[in-house]
Formats: C-alpha cells, structure tokens, sequence
C-alpha cells in the first residue's frame, strides 16, 4: 500500500485545483458501503500509485461524468470535512477559502466572482438553482452548508447549461445522500464571540445537530435524515438573535439495477430579532471627524443600530425527485424536478443616505427611517439530460443532451417610510447606539401591496465531447428563451428575450499527469423588469447583459501525486452592463452602451502533502476588474480586491489529534467613493477523533481583527466576526 493510500486523501480538490485534504479525519476514516452515492471516495492505486483527487468526477461545470482534471474550467470544491474543520457554516463564510468569490453587503441578494456581481438565486443545490426567497431586505441569505457533501465553486459564467443569470460564476451544493450503511450521528455546536468589544463568552451561538442514514427494509430502500436547530442563537451584536431550523429528508429506492429513484423535502424556518438586511451596519472610525474617504475601523461593533423591535421571518419549503436511469451500458439519462415555496417579512429602523433625512457625515444625531418588506414567492425547476458514449473509428464522442426549465412566481412588497416625516422621529446616536429613539410605524407601512412578477427560463443544450488521442475538443450549443411580466403601479411591462449561444474548449493530455486547457464560454442574463419599473425613469428598451469568458490553464498531478495544482489565466467582458446610479430625483438604472466591462486576472490552486502526517492548500486570484466606459473607467469593481489569497495547514499528531492553521488576506477594495482596507486574518483548529465520537475546537479571526467586510447603508458598514470560538461535539453509533 501506497503512502498516498495510507492518507486516504479525500476530495477537496477542484477545477483550478484546491485539495484542502483533512488529514486527521481522512486517516482514521473507515470507506462505508457504497449506497446511492458514497460521501467518501477512498484513493485506490492504478498502475502502483493512487488515484488523484482531480481524477475524480464533478459534474457542476458539465453535467457530465468527467473528471476535474479534463474539466477545461476554473472550479474549486470545498467537501464537508473542509467545511467542517474550518468552522464555516454557510456559503457566505466559505467564500473565505475561495479566492475569487466574496459576499457583497448585508442586504445585497449577491455575491462577487471575478469583479462581477451575481445574484445569489445562482446557488444551485444538486444541479438546479435554489430559491433563497424574498428580495433584499427580507431575511434570505446564502444557504446553510449543514447538508453539504460538498461544495463546488465554478469560476466564469456557464449560459449553455444553465441558461440566462449565470453571471461571474456559480456554486453548486451537493447534498448528502442515504447510504446502505446504517450509521446516526447527533451533536452539539457552539460559537461564542470571544472580544472586548462583543463580551467574551457573553454571546453564544448553539445548535443542535442530527444525521442518520442506512436502509429501511434492505438495500434496495433507502433513507437519510439530516436536521439542525438553533433555539436561540446570538449574533455578535446585542439585540440580534436567530431561531432557526434546518431540515433534509431523502430516500433512495432501488427498482431493479438500472433505475434509482430520490425524493428529497427539505425546510427551512427562520426567525429574526433584529438585522434581517437593512440595519446590520455600524459606523466607523472616520465618520466624526465629517469626512470619510478610506473607512477606519468599525466603532461599537457589538451594537445594534436598529430598533429593539426589528424582526424578521424566512419560510423555504423544497420537494424534488431526481430520477436516474442506465439505458445501456454507455447511455443514461438523468431527470430532476423540484417545487420551492418561501415566504418571507422584514421589518427595520435603517439609517439611510436620503438627502430628506438631513444626516450629514460627522453629524452624531442621526435620523433612521422605517422600511417593511415581504415575499411570496414559489420556484418550479426541471432538468432532464441525456448521456452517453460513441465512437466512430478513432473518434470518441462523449454526449450530453438537455432541457432546462424555471417557472418563478414572485409576490414583493416593500414600503418606505417618507424621509421628511422621519425626520426627529427615530434618531440614534453614532457614537453611542444605546442612545435612541424608536418612533411610531407608520400607519399603512406593512399594507404595502404586493408587486407580482412572473419569469420562465427555457434553456435546450447540447454538448459533444469529441476525443482524438490526446486530445479533446468540447463543444456546445444552447436555445435560451426568457419571458418575464412585471406589474407595478397599475403598469406592467412584459418582455422577451431569446438567443442561441455557443462554447468551445480544446484539453490536452501532456502526459498522464499533467493537462493544459483553452475554454470559451458565454454569459446571458436580460434586465429584470422590476429594476426597469422601479429605476428605469421611463426608458423600457434595456438589452440583455451579454458576456464572453476566456480561460487557459493547465492542472496537474506531481511527485507521485503529492503535489496538485492548477493555474487558469481568463478574461471576462461584458456588453451593455448595468449600474445604479444615485441622482438627483432618487436612484436610476444605467445601462452602458456596447463592450463595458471587463475582467482579467490569475487563479492559482494548489496542494502539497509534504509528509503523512502535514499537508497545506493554496488559494490565490488576481483581479483586475473595472467598467471600459463612463465615470468609473478603470476604477476597480466594487468590494473585488486585487489580491485574495488564503492558506490552509493540517497537522496530524497521531491517528486521533490533529491541529490546523488558516491564513488569510484581501488587498483594498472599492466601495463607491470609498475605499476599503486590505486585511490579513487567521483560523487555527484542534480535532479529536475516535470510532465513536469527533470533537473540535476552531477559534476563526483569532487576533480578533476588527475591520470593515464591506459596506451597508450611506457611510455605515458592515463589521467582519469578531474572534469566534467554535466548539463542536459529536457522537456516531
């Protein structure tokens, strides 16, 4: 056996490589019987070494059966261990060890990839776009990681497969699946903010945590139960705590060898007090001296600048099947279908830039104003793909063949209150939050009515995957249509899109151990109609936001496999992009005329086992991202920094204790007319692993770095977590 074998290194690498490996967990790890899907791949050795991480399938870039390494795209997958051991409890804090992703704002639905900000309904759970719910402001988030087998990051837009939205990249969660071998899990976690200004171990954060699996009558019907509960979970900042429950349910049934059956519920309640979206800011160290220009550290940081009363709530139902069956040896087909319902209201006392509420920089007296929102919105999503292989001679056909579909049906409501009536009714001190007074709401506030909007997606896509010795060309070709309807103030605007689009991409195979890749790929994504009735000022001939993606790297395995890594150089563009734009009447939606925007830069994955017992990964992006055209020519895009890199280390001590260290760093960044500063931050890790019980301890900011995450409302901002103690205890039988 191998000394690659005896790591049993897991997957955690992807398309521009990062192998994060957990080598404690890994090593003593037993391989479980392999039901619908295994959560664990072990190494095995081909031709006396063992199989590489990036040998391995991951389908979130193709929908295919195809391996990382002939994958010729930018991706990284982070597995649950990964997350685990970091302590990062949803998609937001991942990001963290993602370089070229970050979250935007507090109440932004949208996160950055490559300069470009996405919206968050592209977070796919199992291959189809989950439903978060609500628009800002009413409570949605990205989604919890608590069910995840893994999590895959993919750099660059991919409108072939998914049709219009995908803009900068996307990530796709790949849920946990029931497993033939019998096995329950319960646990503990806890995190408690451990800083002066927060109360060290004043505040804490508990769940409680359930995961069983294994068969109900034989192996031919299976089940798999994953829950967590939080009774009452702090926030670091006083008067904000959550209750929350998260809940998975599958099966998995077994009719005859070819067919596998999967219906899967899942449910998710959320309830706020305080900070659903719009409050979440504080000021900063700059603000009193009445000019802000490069934001200083974030004051009273452990405060609340809403009102005692904000509240907010987020219901998500989901019900999906996904069916699977083996035509022939070499075809398959694949369908998916899942139904999403969220329900959602917020309610929040915010401080705003409205030129009415009469707040001027440097001013302690603050004015807020009140804001109410809700959602009723409901997704129907449906994938069907057909797989297979070919050859004709010396020719080697590798086919996919689709249809992709989204029905949305979204009711948003939200209401201001009027900024002159504000006015004196509800100020907060900057300085001092705890001096404040909550006025009246206005009556009529939470009557707003609802905004309905309605949008179908159709996307048909074919892909050939055409292999001549070596070499291996990948093309594509996809119909997307877009229909959307919009109604506001007694107007609606009803509007289609349509286009045929194309990719192409070259892998060569160099060797047995080292690929090199050229991608093209296309990004799609129409204006929504909300956005042109609501900020449009009458003008209703908006073009789609059109993009080109160009990649070239190389992935590879060295040293007998203990070095993996991936460089990808890309270019990104986009064609009549949109801004908002604050003037004099409110704030308007500008569309930029032809090619304006663009995105180039390097990413750089890599992980290097240096002995059996310490390892560490790499991540690295450059990005220089900036408009070509207008006032913002060649400003970097906002809250993309140049330079984002992170570090993870593990090493293990024997075959139950092992110890991490995570490093991480983000050069400046643009927010608007302000500016960011860069930062560097650490993680470290103690795990201890037994057969029967794990348990860890991870103290995530542990110098207890207070700094600015990003920007919130006017000159407010939102503080990055405290030093956080994360403990975690669990029992397996």
């Amino acid at each position: 056996m191998t000394k690659n074998k005896i790591l049993n290194m897991k997957k955690v690498s992807l398309g521009t490589v990062l192998i994060s490996s957990l080598v404690n967990q890994v090593s003593a790890q037993e391989v479980p019987d392999i039901g619908y899907e295994s959560d664990t791949i072990e190494h095995i050795a081909v031709s006396g070494r063992p199989m590489s991480d990036i040998e391995k399938p991951s389908t979130a870039a193709t929908k295919m059966d195809v391996s990382i390494k002939d994958t010729g795209r930018s991706m990284m997958e982070l597995d649950a261990d990964d997350l685990k051991m970091r302590a990062l409890q949803d998609v937001r804090e991942a990001f963290n060890y993602v370089a070229g992703f970050r979250a935007n704002g507090p109440a932004d639905r949208t996160y950055i990839a490559r300069g470009f900000s996405t919206s968050i309904d592209n977070v796919m759970v199992d291959g189809l776009r989950s439903l978060q719910g609500g628009e800002g402001g009413t409570g949605s988030k990205l989604p919890s990681t608590f069910n995840a087998e893994n999590t895959t990051f993919l750099r660059g837009p991919e409108a072939i497969l998914y049709g219009a939205g995908v803009a900068g990249g996307l990530i796709n969660i790949t849920s946990k699946k029931p497993q033939t071998t019998a096995k329950t899990s319960i646990g503990l976690n806890n995190r408690s903010y451990a800083s002066s200004d927060t109360g060290n171990f004043k505040r804490n954060d508990t769940s409680f945590n359930l995961d069983s699996t294994g068969p109900i009558t034989d192996e031919s019907v299976l089940y798999r139960v994953l829950a967590q509960y939080t009774p009452s979970g702090d926030h670091f900042q006083d008067g904000r705590e959550i209750e929350e429950l998260l809940l998975d349910a599958a099966l998995s049934f077994e009719l005859g060898e070819n067919t596998t059956i999967l219906p899967r519920f899942e449910r998710t309640d959320r309830k706020r007090t305080g900070g659903s979206g719009y409050a979440d800011g504080v000021f900063e160290s700059t603000f009193a001296s009445g000019e802000v220009t490069t934001y200083g550290k974030p004051i009273n940081r452990g405060k609340y600048y809403g009102s005692p009363i904000d509240v907010g709530e987020n219901e998500s139902t989901s019900a999906s099947v996904l069916i699977k069956h083996q035509i022939a040896e070499d075809w398959k087909l694949a369908a998916n279908f899942r139904h999403n319902e969220t329900t959602s209201n917020a309610l929040d006392l915010y401080i705003s830039d409205s030129s009415a509420l009469e707040n001027e920089v440097g001013k302690d007296l603050v004015n807020r104003k009140w804001v109410y929102s809700a959602g009723d919105d409901s997704y129907n999503l449906f994938d069907i793909n057909f797989e297979g292989k070919v050859e004709t001679g010396s020719i080697k056909h590798h086919l996919l063949a689709g249809y992709n579909y989204r029905d949305m049906d979204i009711k948003f409501a939200r209401s201001f209150q009027d900024s002159a009536d504000a006015v004196g009714k509800n100020p907060i001190s900057a300085s001092n939050p705890d001096q404040q007074v909550t006025g009246p709401i206005p009556d009529g506030l939470v009557d707003s009515p609802a905004k309905p909007r309605t949008q179908t997606d159709t996307n048909i896509y074919l892909k050939d995957r055409i292999s001549i010795g070596n070499t291996t060309i990948a093309a594509g070709l996809a119909y997307v249509k877009q229909d959307q309807e919009e109604l506001s103030s007694g107007e609606t605007i009803a509007s289609s899109f349509d286009d045929t689009l194309w990719d192409l991409g070259v892998v060569q195979k160099i060797n047995r151990d080292i690929n090199v890749f050229a991608t093209y790929s296309r990004a799609y994504e129409p204006v929504k109609g909300r956005y042109i009735i609501e900020y449009g000022n009458g003008k209703t001939d908006y073009k789609p936001v059109e993009g080109n993606n160009y990649e070239l790297g190389i992935k590879g395995d060295l040293l007998n496999n203990n070095l993996t890594a991936a460089v990808t150089l890309f270019a990104l563009d986009r064609s009549n992009s949109t801004k908002f734009n604050r003037g004099d009447d409110g704030w308007e939606l500008l569309q930029l005329d032809g090619k304006s925007f663009e995105s180039k830069g390097v990413e750089v994955d890599a992980a290097m086992y240096f002995s059996p017992k310490f390892n560490s990964s790499l991540s690295y992006a450059y990005t220089d991202a900036h408009d070509t055209v207008g006032d913002d020519k060649g400003v970097q895009s906002n809250n993309t920094p140049k330079h984002a890199v992170s570090l993870w280390n593990n090493y293990t001590f024997d075959k139950n204790i092992s110890f991490a260290l995570g490093l991480r760093y983000e050069s400046e960044r643009n927010d608007g007319d302000y500016k960011i500063k860069s930062y560097f931050e650490a993680d470290v890790g103690a795990y201890y692993k037994t057969d029967d019980w794990d348990a860890a301890l991870v103290v995530n900011n542990v110098l207890d770095k207070n700094r600015v995450e990003a920007g919130a409302n006017w000159v407010t901002v939102q503080p990055n977590t405290p030093r956080a103690v994360n403990l975690s205890l669990n029992y397996h039988f």
